[in-house]
């Protein structure tokens, strides 16, 4: 059934570069399919790989922000209106095994932007029975929608004190497991 599940990700991530095409030729060389500016694909160790726009993003919990982080060497303090990257990802279900002791401990997730700009949060990070520090997909910055060329969706990670990780323009986004080690 896994084994399925793996040929059927793989399907839908060459329909999306199909029918999207690449961001540019070095990601075409790398096999990095992106989805439209408009919209986030969310895929890899996943039951149900999802395709999500603004407005389905707003169908998930919503909650708004106060953050302080510095970018350029400058101090930035923003409002942002999203909702959690971990809601969105267990909608999509998380495709572990059933014996996985902690199965967001050996999770990553790869984060990419419209540019290409990559970043990776740990799963555990994220849960809440480990580092529980939440993070966001937010449309909405100081009470304005983003657009432009940050994109519709940022990435915002309340815990960084720089703003590396507040990724503008996300296009995809990658669960990855580690593979298991042979005892």
């Amino acid at each position: 059934m896994r084994r399925i599940r793996e040929i059927l990700a793989v399907f839908a991530t060459l329909t999306t570069m199909l029918a999207v095409g690449f961001a540019s030729p070095a990601m075409a060389a790398q096999g990095t399919p992106v989805a439209s500016a408009e919209t986030i694909t969310i895929s890899g160790a996943v039951v149900t790989p999802l395709t999500l726009s603004v407005d389905d993003l707003k169908t998930y919990p919503t909650e708004t922000i106060d953050v302080t982080y510095t970018a350029g060497g400058d101090p930035q303090e923003h409002s942002f209106t999203g909702t959690p990257l971990l809601s969105v990802l267990e909608a999509a279900e998380f495709d572990v095994p059933e014996d996985a002791h902690n199965p967001l401990l050996s999770t990553y997730i790869v984060v990419v932007a419209k540019d290409g700009y990559q970043v990776v949060l740990s799963g555990g990070e994220m849960d809440p029975a480990f580092g529980d520090q939440p993070v966001y997909l937010a449309w909405e910055q100081d009470g304005e929608p983003l657009s432009g060329d940050d994109g519709t969706v940022r990435l915002v990670v309340p815990g960084d004190t720089k703003g590396g990780r507040y990724v503008s323009g996300i296009v995809s986004i990658e669960v990855k497991m580690l593979e298991p080690v042979a005892q």
